[in-house]
Formats: structure tokens, sequence, C-alpha cells
């Protein structure tokens, strides 16, 4: 296993050893929250969070998305002149959110890493209980990201984590779980379908009913309008980023839609391909788990993960979590050979360098993943029936 990992170990160590401290030399004071040489503040997307968590205890909290109503409302907590947010989460956010919106900004930052970090190597534990393997991930390149941003990156990954790891053996758990995901529905876009192929209803009842009482919840405490401004306008702030990819993260999204947006392909056609591709990934979805392999099968998992990469046109590199932490996990017992699980691994670092460059390609990697994990599992299943034959 330590020959497995050794690869891993060493490209995340040098990153960390670069990175960190790299990062730290351009913090500055700020306006009463230190800024980096970006000039965002430290834990940038996290303002966006603890600016919803502040808001669920206000009353009209979805004015904010009017982005006008929420620059005005950012001003004086990071002073004139800073760059555009976006407040574009669905309402359920709110409700994860309201507690760390108590707190000054960065101790609730401080208190949400620790969470998320948490939440992930318990999800990580569930899989295995070597430390070697458990801690790795945590020193993936997305998960470096996900940090860096103050993202809801370390909790999706429990989630999924956690979901594929409970769908047999509790998978009343395993759908409760999936409403959570309404923070960042693109990441579960794929979720029903596995549900549907491996036929497990129970889990696929919870998951909708979940979602329905997060939903009834937020309309009660904020009204059934927020849902109906969310839709209009809060939809429309993220097809900012998908239509202008210069406008906030092109390049650190690992998709084909927005590798082909990078560079200059027309959204009607990156549109169209990228819809080509998400039917791809969920007809390799459906195709691997409708034998219904068991929640253990790494490769099986792995291939979810990557196609639910594919399946989507708005996901950026740390959203990629999971399929990096499934990549260590299989890579630790042998399974997807050893470049599937590396590409993987640094997934968002071959993104950053196309995208820096105005380079396409890191796209298709997910896709390619997933391509070559169901030609070995029907090599693998030939070879048995072939072995069988009198």
């Amino acid at each position: 296993m330590a020959n497995r990992l050794h690869l891993l170990w060493v490209g995340a160590a040098l990153l960390l050893l670069v990175f960190v401290p790299a990062y730290i030399s351009t913090l500055t004071p700020g306006h009463g929250i230190p800024r980096d040489g970006t000039s965002l503040v430290v834990g940038r997307d996290f303002l966006n969070i603890w600016m919803y968590g502040r808001a669920a205890w206000e009353a009209n909290p979805q004015r904010y998305y009017d982005m006008d109503a929420y620059l005005a409302a950012l001003g004086p907590i990071v002073g004139g002149g800073y760059p555009g947010q976006l407040w574009s989460y669905p309402p359920v956010a709110m409700l994860v959110a309201a507690p760390f919106g108590l707190l000054p900004y960065l101790p609730a930052l401080a208190l949400w890493t620790l969470c998320g970090t948490v939440a992930f190597l318990v999800a990580l534990r569930l899989w295995t209980r070597a430390w070697r393997v458990v801690a790795l991930p945590l020193a993936a390149p997305a998960a470096l990201l996900g940090v860096m941003s103050g993202q809801f990156a370390l909790f999706a990954a429990a989630i999924l984590l956690t979901v594929l790891r409970w769908r047999d053996s509790r998978p009343w758990l395993a759908g409760a779980l999936v409403g959570l995901l309404l923070v960042k529905p693109q990441l579960a876009l794929l979720v029903p379908i596995l549900f549907l192929a491996t036929r497990n209803w129970r889990a696929f009842a919870a998951a909708a009913l979940s979602s329905l009482v997060l939903a009834a919840i937020v309309a009660l405490l904020w009204g059934v309008d927020i849902w109906r401004i969310y839709v209009a306008t809060g939809i429309a702030n993220q097809s900012l980023v998908l239509s202008d990819p210069d406008h906030l993260a092109g390049p650190f999204m690992p998709t084909l839609f927005m590798n082909l947006r990078v560079v200059g392909v027309p959204v009607s056609l990156a549109s169209g391909l990228q819809m080509a591709l998400s039917l791809l990934a969920a007809t390799l979805v459906w195709l691997r788990f409708r034998h219904r392999p068991a929640a253990t099968d790494l490769s099986a998992n792995l291939l979810f993960l990557a196609c639910a990469v594919s399946a989507t046109p708005y996901m950026l590199s740390y959203d990629t979590l999971s399929f990096a932490a499934m990549a260590v996990l299989a890579l630790a017992v042998g399974q997807g050979g050893r470049i599937v699980p590396n590409l993987a691994f640094f997934l968002p670092l071959l993104q950053l360098a196309a995208g820096m460059a105005g380079l396409p390609g890191p796209g298709l990697i997910p896709i390619a993943v997933a391509l070559y994990l169901m030609r070995e599992k029907n090599m693998h299943d030939a070879l048995k029936f072939n072995r069988a034959r009198p």
C-alpha cells in the first residue's frame, strides 16, 4: 500500500510546502478581515456562507439575491472597492450557515473549517481504519483549495462518501443526507439514477422526503416567495459564471462546458456538447449500477463520482474532493490501476495549469476515468464467463 500511495504523498507534500507558505506571505490586514494576494478576504467563499448565516436571523433575507443590495451589505464589512461576490446559493444554505452567522467572521471561519475537516475524516473512517490512507485526501489539491476558499467542499465530500457507504446498510440515513446537498444541488445530479438503478427505493424515498422537508422549513421560516426569487434571480446570478467564464472562475472548473467556454466556444455549442456528455455519464452510471454492485465496491463508486463530475457544467475544482478521496481508497487496495487514481487526485492542478494557459482538456479526464473503469469491469466479467465455460 505504501508504495502505491508514494507518488500522491510526494505530490501532496510538495504542494503543501510550496503553496501554503506562499499564500500566507500574501496576507495583508485588509478592512477588519485579512485579505490575500488576490485582494479577497481570507476564506473568500466563506464570506458568502457567513453572510447567509447572518441573513438567516434578519427579515427579508431574499433581498440579497439582488446583487446591488448584497454588495451594499458587504461594504461596511469588507470596505469599499471589494471585488464582486455572488449571492447565489439556494435558500437551504441559510439553515446550514445560521449558527456560524452568530459569530464574528474569523472565529466562524475557524469553526467552519474544523467542522468540515472532522466531518470529512469521519466519513473516510467509514471506509478504512488506515490513518495513512485517511490522512492523504486531506492533503489533496481539492481539499487544499476547499480550505483556502472556506468552501462547502469538505462537507459535500463527507456527505457523498457517507451516502455511498450507507446506501445498502442504512438506506434511510443515506437518502436523508442527500437533502443536505441542496446547498449545492449540482453535486447530486446522478444520485437519483444511482438509487433507481440499484432499486434502492428506501434511499430514493428518503432523499426526496428530506429535500422536501428542508424546502418546506425554508418556506416556513422565510416565506414561500424566497424560492420564487431564488429561481428568478439566484439561478440567473449563477448563470453569469457559465455564460461569462472571465466573470469568476472559468480556469478553476474541470467541466467540458467551461473548458470549451474558456477557449471561446459559443454557449449554444458548448451546452449541446455538455448535454451529450451528461447523458453519457448518466448512462454509464445506470449500466454499472443496474447489476447492484456492493456498496464497498470501490471501482464502482469511483466510476459514479467520475460521472458525477462529468454530468454538470458547473463544478469547481474543490468540489472534486470526493472523487479524489475515492481514488485514494481504490489505489490503496490496488484497484483502478495506477494512472487513473493519480489523474483523479491531481485533477485540480491539471485544470488550473490548463485553465491559466487557456487550454481545454481536463474536463474530459473524469469521463475518461469512468470509461476506463467500465472497460475494466467488462473485461473482468468476460474473463470470469470464459473461465466458467466447460
